[in-house]
């Protein structure tokens, strides 16, 4: 991610936001969010999170909450008291109970509504995601294009002679 680009990212006050990155640039993007940002971060993670443990530099503003399950999700959510909730999706909490996922995106949106914001953090979109997508209010997709030069392939000549009859 380009300096100019990453200097740029934020997320607006109120809002529910997807940030659908690579993982080296999920780490990137919120560390410079959250130098900005003051007061309690809630960070919401599964059992085994990738992002984390890169932003280890702003652990004194987190409160760490694992959930193993989607209601795990939701408990937290109504016990949540953070300016700000940053979300780590991880997939497997929804395999049982995709059905709760509109529950969840209505407490995101009521969250982010009364408070700072809420910033859900994914390195792809899955259905689940998608099943999400009616209660963001942006969703930011990050791709990048690898400049490298193609291999040029030589043109060898064909070995391929007419036919005879």
């Amino acid at each position: 991610m380009s300096v100019p680009l990453i200097s740029q990212f934020s997320v607006s006050h109120g809002t529910f936001t997807a940030f659908i990155a690579p993982t080296e640039v999920l780490t990137q993007a919120p560390e410079l969010f959250l130098r900005k940002e003051q007061g309690l971060i809630l960070y919401l993670c599964g059992n085994y999170p990738i992002i984390l443990p890169d932003l280890f530099r702003f652990s004194e503003r987190f409160v760490v909450r694992r959930a193993l399950t989607a209601f795990q999700i939701l408990t937290i959510l109504d016990d949540a008291y953070q300016s700000f909730i940053i979300i780590e999706h991880d997939r497997s909490l929804f395999e049982e109970r995709a059905d709760l996922l509109p529950i969840i995106g209505h407490r995101c949106k009521e969250h982010a509504a009364r408070s700072t914001g809420v910033l859900l953090l994914t390195p792809y979109a899955d259905t689940y995601i998608q099943a999400l997508e009616p209660f963001f209010h942006r969703i930011i997709l990050y791709r990048t294009i690898n400049e490298k030069p193609g291999r040029k392939m030589k043109k060898t000549p064909s070995r391929q002679l007419t036919l005879e009859v």
